[in-house]
């Protein structure tokens, strides 16, 4: 398999980037991995990484910022890293694309490059969160694609993830929920209320409302929500994972005494687990889900390692077949989506900044 990493996305980039991009290449030599960017800038770090045989260099002469506006410069640089990679997927020159860039941009080059799976409205950020039981994972989209959303977006997502988790991460019937202020029918939005009588109309295991807190309960599997929610939600969470681990650290040194150092050495196995099951670096990229391709939304300051598995996250997502089971599914729902969703074609217009 041949897989595109964006070598000028990120907060760190060309180095973490391209860093971890040759710690994939060493552990999977039966694929090929294509980094696209600025050659004066990426091969001196490949050059310093001692980049394995399997690694081919890409040049594009241009990037889209992380604060540059993301289908505008999207359009105008013509010759940037996403917009060439992305090119190489659409071609069938690759499998999978990995960014660590502007995620607007990514969103928005999916869309004018790839396309929309039909029936698909818009995209979505798929992120997946620890849960207490079930299957151990949570899936919420969208995680931040898609500030606005319709109702017939939210139900879109369901589809979308339910089929995701199946496909990818075996869950066998994934029980899917809107995300809202209260479990009460009565509470919620307009869109979750109109969200959520499609989703009483389709053949998922749709439970209706959760809160916040369910997130990681593990009574469910597929979260929805709009990508405004979803965003907050996610960083949120990143927020508490590093807070816990920074208070515990403080409450550690400001006691200071031999019982709590021998704690938290008996601790830190445990500490370090909790660690690696809260850190996104564990789990690499989100995909964007609803596009005719592959597409990996990784963190824009994500270390060599969290590169490493973005590449892995991709890997598997298209081994899985999770791309012909998300049209399938997509095709499916035509019969309780609303008319006006089924077959809609992509309209570059629609695409967000």
């Amino acid at each position: 398999m041949r897989l595109v990493l964006d070598a000028m996305g990120g907060d760190h980039a060309p180095d973490a980037v391209v860093e971890g991009g040759v710690l994939f290449a060493r552990a999977y030599p039966g694929h090929e991995l294509v980094l696209v960017g600025d050659a004066t800038r990426v091969r001196p770090v490949l050059e310093r990484a001692g980049a394995p045989a399997n690694v081919q260099l890409h040049h594009a002469s241009e990037v889209v910022e992380m604060d540059d506006p993301a289908t505008a410069a999207f359009r105008r640089k013509r010759d940037s890293s996403l917009r060439v990679g992305f090119a190489l997927v659409r071609q069938g020159e690759a499998s999978a694309l990995v960014s660590a860039g502007n995620s607007g941009a990514v969103m928005a080059g999916g869309m004018l490059t790839l396309g929309r799976i039909p029936g698909v409205e818009r995209p979505a950020i798929a992120a997946l969160f620890p849960a207490l039981k079930g299957g151990g994972r949570c899936l919420l989209l969208d995680a931040g694609a898609n500030v606005d959303c319709r109702p017939s977006h939210l139900a879109q997502f369901a589809v979308l993830g339910e089929a995701y988790l199946r496909t990818r991460l075996g869950v066998k019937r994934p029980r899917v929920a809107v995300l809202s202020n209260g479990e009460e029918a009565s509470k919620g939005t307009q869109l979750t209320r109109d969200a959520s009588a499609l989703l009483r109309r389709s053949d998922l295991d749709f439970v209706g409302y959760v809160e916040g807190k369910d997130l990681f309960s593990g009574d469910v599997e597929v979260v929805v929500t709009d990508g405004f929610t979803g965003n907050i939600v996610l960083k949120t969470s990143e927020g508490v994972g590093m807070g816990i681990t920074g208070l515990l650290r403080q409450a550690i040194e400001k006691r200071g005494g031999l019982p709590e150092k021998l704690g938290a050495l008996l601790l830190k196995p445990t500490l370090a687990g909790l660690r690696r099951v809260m850190d996104y670096a564990e789990y690499g990229g989100a995909p964007l889900l609803g596009l005719q391709g592959v597409g990996i939304v990784a963190h824009g300051r994500s270390s060599p390692r969290a590169i490493h598995n973005a590449l892995v996250t991709a890997l598997q997502h298209v081994r899985a077949g999770v791309q012909e089971e998300l049209t399938r599914c997509i095709a499916n729902a035509a019969a309780w989506l609303p008319p006006h969703t089924r077959g809609r074609k992509a309209e570059t217009e629609e695409v967000p900044d």
